[in-house]
């Protein structure tokens, strides 16, 4: 039984872990809801609150036990244990890695420039995207509704076999009832108006990077030699929206150098995207540009900052989405993936060129964690059912949190690579989620309230 308070400047707001259900309240509210959750008597509460009028503090103390009566405040989790047992491993989605290869030479880039571990440059083969296209269609079992990511590096460095996959997955989900969603991430470089009709006609999805102002991206987003990128990649991300490219999203990322990321998004709306996330650089904490707890409080202000941007913006009638913002309290997703997260491992897969399978793009090149080959049937079970395995109530960090039914206990890539350990979030990345989601859930209150 549990709630969260919090507030967003002057507005406050409490938040049902159990049910989900958030309310917004007044000042008052708050500090007698987080009385009553230390277990404090309503004697002890009231003198505590002697800056209040001592009956108001009563009245909100019976209102407050009158919602716990009726399960909107700490209320019963639904579950407090969860066994999944993998019989078969279905996948829903592929990210197919087109090219171990890229034009720019991102500083920040977590695939090594596109060699990643395998510490080579290569590209995918028509064969191997045959056989990955199989391995989903094989693997979905009963599923209809499928994904293909094209990836890299920087996948467009190979655009013809990224229409040949296209081509032959669109077959087979016609042969098998499938129903295909595709998205292609660039850098925009190789971004002309062959690449632009085919996404159109095809409805497929952009993922377009982009830092925001000029000398942010260049800082850390230059091209091979050094030189800038920004110039270039703009145009022709210009070009891309003028040309009707709607199902998008501009993916930006901030070091500890830009940390006024709010100005970064605002200049991404004036280049015109309007479907924007930003996150957090994930690198080795002794790079310069790496976020550490001695920027914390700075980035969490941002948030906030950036927050109330988004508020005002869709206030004045000009909204747009910033992801981290885009909360769903009425649907949102299914139980199991608010308790197992992304699915890397089980459900999601990223095939290398070489046709080597991994539980994730970050994992691939770590023989460890190889689960198998498209040219085989034969998938290791016991790496999916060890990702499955990292789900919020093996985590001792995420059992008693409460952002862990949206949180769904982090990123095992960053958890792997900073701690070592699948069932061990990192901290910081943590603090950071915790922030994003108070910020989205104020907002969504907000705008349900028209305030």
């Amino acid at each position: 039984m549990q709630v969260h308070v919090f507030n967003l400047k002057d507005e406050y707001f409490v938040l049902d872990v159990g049910s989900g259900v958030l309310h917004q309240i007044d000042k008052l509210a708050a500090e007698v809801i987080k009385g009553i959750q230390e277990n404090k008597p309503n004697t002890q509460i009231i003198n505590e609150l002697n800056q209040f009028n001592s009956e108001d503090v009563l009245d909100v103390i019976n209102e407050v036990n009158s919602l716990r009566e009726n399960n909107l405040l700490f209320s019963k989790d639904a579950l407090s244990e969860y066994h999944p047992e993998l019989s078969d491993t279905v996948v829903k989605a592929l990210c197919l890695h087109i090219a171990h290869d890229c034009n720019m030479r991102c500083k920040y880039c977590f695939a090594e420039t596109g060699e990643y571990k395998v510490g080579k440059r290569e590209f995918m083969s028509f064969e191997v995207g045959k056989n990955a296209v199989d391995l989903l269609v094989r693997q979905s079992f009963s599923r209809t509704n499928l994904e293909i990511d094209f990836f890299g590096g920087e996948p467009l460095m190979s655009f013809e076999i990224i229409k040949q996959v296209f081509e032959y997955a669109q077959e087979q989900a016609k042969l098998f009832n499938k129903n295909i969603r595709y998205t292609i991430t660039t850098n925009g470089i190789l971004l002309n108006d062959n690449v632009i009709d085919f996404v159109n006609e095809n409805n497929i999805q952009l993922i377009m990077s982009h830092d925001g102002r000029k000398e942010v991206h260049d800082k850390m987003r230059p091209l091979i030699g050094g030189k800038s990128s920004y110039d270039l990649v703009t145009k022709k991300f210009k070009n891309a929206l003028e040309k009707g490219v709607k199902d998008y999203h501009a993916r930006g990322t901030f070091t500890t150098y830009n940390t006024d990321f709010t100005t970064d998004v605002k200049h991404l709306l004036d280049i015109g995207f309007k479907y924007i996330s930003f996150e957090p650089v994930v690198t080795d904490p002794a790079d310069d540009y790496a976020l550490g707890f001695d920027k914390l409080q700075q980035i969490k202000n941002e948030y906030e900052k950036l927050a109330e941007f988004y508020y005002e913006q869709y206030k004045k009638g000009k909204p747009f989405t910033f992801f981290h913002y885009e909360v769903d309290l009425n649907q949102g997703p299914c139980l199991a993936k608010r308790l197992t997260g992304c699915g890397a491992g089980f459900d999601y897969m990223a095939i290398a060129p070489n046709g080597d399978i991994y539980p994730c793009h970050q994992f691939v090149g770590l023989p460890e964690f190889k689960v198998g080959t498209v040219f085989e049937k034969k998938l290791n079970k016991e790496i999916s059912q060890q990702f499955l395995d990292a789900h919020i109530f093996n985590k001792p960090e995420c059992k008693e949190c409460w952002a862990r039914y949206y949180c769904s206990g982090g990123c095992h890539a960053d958890a792997f690579y900073r701690n070592n350990d699948l069932y061990k979030p990192v901290k910081f990345s943590c603090e950071l989620t915790k922030k994003r989601l108070e910020c989205a859930l104020a907002i969504k209150a907000l705008i349900a309230s028209n305030k």
